[in-house]
């Protein structure tokens, strides 16, 4: 069960990560993006001549779902929790009082969900970790880049002074 529930949090999140940053997924969410913007617009122009609310576009959905690693990684997890998820955690459903008398749909509704709201917990997690690792290694590479700049000036200075 150990492996499972690792399989399950590294594909998790690494699945996320890759629809939500990914470059190879890069056009994709920049085509999606530029089309979810022209139909805003358009929609609220409509909103502006009518005077009368609507409803959001499946495009326009379906843009911010993957580019926000949280809402992506619900459904991430719903998918790595049906592949992933052994055939024994079901069994062991029945363990839980409020769940041992419930019909079998409901138990697997119930895993599935928490699976989801586990990825969800996980990608964002991930996804925060990712980012400050690469803000700290960025901040990082900056403060080197400034020292050897300030040493290359030393240098420079010392020798002119040198020279002169």
């Amino acid at each position: 069960m150990t492996v499972e529930f690792l399989l399950f949090c590294i594909a998790t999140v690494g699945m996320t990560l890759i629809i939500t940053q990914g470059g190879i997924l890069r056009p994709f969410r920049q085509f999606l993006g530029d089309r979810a913007e022209r139909i805003r617009e358009r929609r609220e122009h409509k909103e502006q001549a009518t005077g009368r609310k609507t409803c959001q576009s499946l495009v326009e959905w379906f843009n911010e779902l993957i580019n926000c690693a949280q809402c992506t990684g619900f459904w991430c997890g719903l998918f790595c929790g049906f592949l992933l998820v052994p055939w024994e955690a079901w069994r062991t459903l029945n363990d839980f009082r409020f769940v041992a008398g419930a019909p079998l749909p409901l138990k697997f509704f119930l895993l599935w969900f928490c699976c989801g709201l586990g990825g969800s917990f996980l990608a964002s997690l991930g996804s925060n970790l990712i980012d400050w690792v690469f803000y700290r290694k960025m901040n990082a590479l900056r403060y080197l880049e400034e020292q050897d700049l300030t040493l290359a000036e030393r240098r420079a200075n010392t020798e002119q002074s040198g020279m002169s």
